[in-house]
């Protein structure tokens, strides 16, 4: 054997073991950093496979959650290539497959279908894709690469065609303003950064290094393939992380994006003028006018500190890493566009990341691709292969008879002053109620994709939206359309326009079905809807008023007393620990948690217009609404940055701050489930 056989023997050997070690350490870590995962306090953590064991002894008493769903967690199966399956993820599925026969169903015929269709088999044209391979990056790479200044730089960033799929330092769109919701305002957001959050900037966490090592890995293999050696590819890298970390300090953590109070901090308005001058060398005029914003009257700058201090960085010095950040991002994201090989790599890696087994199909691929770049001309072929009338009508009746008894809990809520009552109930007089699907659609018949390669039809589809949201600048805003797609298993309240939005797509399975008993109704779908009420006064949605601008409605001792049982309810997550050595952060969860026990509150009251109501019954439905299982990678991400408290959670804290709770299941002082009601937290 030759010695450069020998060598690059020994370098693939060396390249394996880094990946098992990759592996290992990410398979492993969450371990390491939570300790024994049955150590849950005051419960385990039910979502978590590893802890459903055969023959355990459950008890209402005890973890209700997990009495009511333990048959059921046993025998459910977290489903290939997915990280967790549960109640939302089984009506998820069920949709996804009624959606994606219409792809090639001959019944479904127009514009809407062409196009789905040609973006659906563009995407498994294998055989262009790997002809192609990762060729379609190399133009853009090298146009990158051959940058010399500042001002070609700038060329380079305000050329829509040039730089297109490169990130350009800052993101932008048209959104409503928070201080007129009636209008919009242009955006402008920090680009994403490599590491997620940017505390990882300063304190480098175990999944903060996770990341970075496959971030390596990935990009080096990409790289490589384009004729990148090694050392290049880890000196680009480290420029790329280096400068961000540059930036990083100034700019909001990701539990500071999620706290109470990031609306009223992002709330930073600006004329053009302004906000050019936050950063003189930052070419911000002309990058906006570029795509079609340069007639803007108003910038929102949600980070002005990000802002100055890339205008700090952008400079002639700073070149080299500013180029390297570029061509790192652009890989890294478009990989996922090119060939087989980079496919499979990018598959393989965030599989690993999220702790997830086996591989989805590459059908299923395509099918979220469609979901994802085109959901309105899917949503509208579903809508007329599947008849949603009945339901449309059934559960908007079903959301304004909540709304009455919502109205309800606001007047007898002895804490509220009469001036601040008053404003909440015409708040909620005022909530516009959107169910299933909109009315109003956006306009596709511009859009042409017959014929074309998958990038060329991310690209077409890409300068599609992009004038689609120019457009939108210094307009009135139409509240007649909806800006997200139907057939997501999902629900949401939207403080712009004081609006509660029932997707079409959970509107099955456990949440809705006909001939459901009141008990499941209301348990169900039911709760889904208080939820989504109880947002427009949950601590985000407090700080909106009735037509969706950022303005106080309360007198100051009410929210005083608002914040004061707000932090008491964090306090409480806080002291939770889902396994031996990690807390839930309270603060990022109060809001969806204070939604939870408002929505769960307006149930029963609506439950004591009910005769004959079955309290276990519709206790129990409720747990199963919840019940999940998921990877310990998954669930360590949601603890660390998912605003919803873990499924178990949403089960247990919600039901014992009830007193027809704890009659229904007979629990008493001393049992775990018990919680005394100088003890309880809900904040309505």
């Amino acid at each position: 054997m030759t010695k450069k056989k020998k060598w690059l023997i020994g370098i693939g050997v060396f390249l394996l073991a880094l990946v098992l070690a990759g592996v290992l350490l990410w398979k492993n870590w969450p371990r390491l950093v939570a300790g024994d995962l049955g150590g849950g306090t005051p419960w385990i953590d039910s979502d978590l496979i590893e802890n459903i064991k055969t023959n355990m002894t459950t008890s209402a008493k005890d973890d209700f959650h997990l009495w009511a769903n333990y048959d059921q967690l046993r025998e459910m199966e977290i489903p290939t290539g997915l990280p967790e399956y549960g109640a939302f993820v089984a009506v998820q599925i069920e949709t996804n497959q009624k959606a994606a026969a219409l792809i090639d169903d001959p019944e479904i015929q127009g514009h809407d279908a062409d196009l789905i269709r040609a973006l659906y088999h563009a995407y498994l044209d294998w055989d262009e894709r790997d002809a192609a391979g990762l060729e379609p990056l190399r133009v853009t790479i090298e146009d990158i690469e051959g940058i010399s200044s500042m001002e070609e730089l700038d060329r380079f960033l305000c050329d829509s065609e040039r730089s297109y799929g490169v990130p350009v330092l800052i993101s932008f769109r048209n959104i409503p303003s928070l201080n007129d919701s009636s209008r919009y305002i242009t955006t402008v957001t920090p680009d994403v950064f490599l590491l997620g959050d940017t505390e990882e900037y300063e304190n480098r966490s175990i999944e903060g290094i996770v990341a970075d090592y496959y971030y390596r890995f990935e990009l080096t293999k990409h790289m490589q393939r384009l004729g990148y050696t090694g050392a290049k590819v880890r000196e680009m890298l480290k420029q790329a992380l280096s400068l961000e970390g540059q930036i990083a300090p100034v700019c909001m953590t990701d539990d500071e994006i999620l706290s109470p109070d990031s609306q009223q901090k992002t709330n930073n308005e600006y004329s053009m003028s302004e906000a050019a001058a936050l950063a003189p060398n930052y070419p911000l005029e002309r990058l906006l006018a570029s795509r079609g914003y340069g007639a803007t009257e108003k910038l929102r700058i949600t980070q002005p500190a990000h802002l100055a201090r890339l205008g700090e960085l952008y400079t002639a010095e700073n070149l080299e890493a500013i180029k390297s950040r570029m061509i790192v991002y652009y890989v890294l994201v478009q990989a996922s566009t090119m060939d087989r090989k980079a496919v499979e790599l990018e598959r393989t890696l965030k599989n690993l990341v999220n702790g997830v087994s086996g591989r989805r199909s590459d059908e299923e691929y395509a099918y979220d691709n469609v979901c994802s770049l085109l959901h309105e001309p899917l949503d509208r072929c579903y809508l007329e292969k599947y008849n949603a009338r009945q339901a449309k009508e059934r559960i908007t009746e079903l959301c304004y008879e909540i709304m009455d008894y919502y109205r309800g809990i606001l007047s007898e809520c002895e804490w509220l002053s009469e001036e601040t009552r008053a404003a909440a109930i015409n708040k909620l007089e005022h909530i516009t109620v959107n169910v299933a699907y909109p009315d109003k659609w956006h306009d596709y018949s511009d859009l042409e994709l017959s014929g074309l390669s998958y990038r060329d039809c991310l690209k077409k589809i890409s300068f599609f939206k992009a004038a689609e949201d120019a457009a939108k600048t210094n307009q009135t805003v139409d509240r007649d359309y909806w800006d997200f797609d139907i057939l997501e298993t999902n629900a949401c309240y939207y403080p712009p326009d004081n609006s509660i939005n029932i997707y079409l797509g959970i509107i099955g399975g456990e949440f809705y079905y006909d001939g459901m008993s009141d008990e499941e109704l209301l348990s169900g779908i039911g709760s889904v809807i208080g939820h989504e009420i109880s947002h427009a006064f949950d601590t985000s949605g407090a700080q909106f008023d009735e037509e969706g601008n950022l303005k106080n409605w309360w007198t100051e001792d009410d929210y005083s007393a608002f914040t004061a049982r707000a932090k008491r309810l964090a306090e409480y997550y806080d002291a939770i620990r889902p396994v031996e050595k990690l807390s839930v952060k309270g603060t990022i969860v109060q809001g969806e948690a204070i939604a939870d026990m408002a929505g769960m509150k307006c149930m029963l009251s609506l439950a004591k217009t009910r005769p004959d109501f079955a309290y276990k019954k519709f206790f129990t439905h409720y747990a199963r609404i919840w019940s999940c299982l998921c990877s310990v990678q998954n669930e360590y991400m949601k603890l660390q940055a998912d605003p919803h408290p873990l499924p178990y959670l949403r089960t247990n804290v919600t039901v014992q701050q009830f007193d027809e709770f704890l009659d229904a299941f007979e629990i008493q002082p001393g049992d775990n489930m018990y919680l005394a009601p100088e003890d309880r937290i809900t904040v309505w």
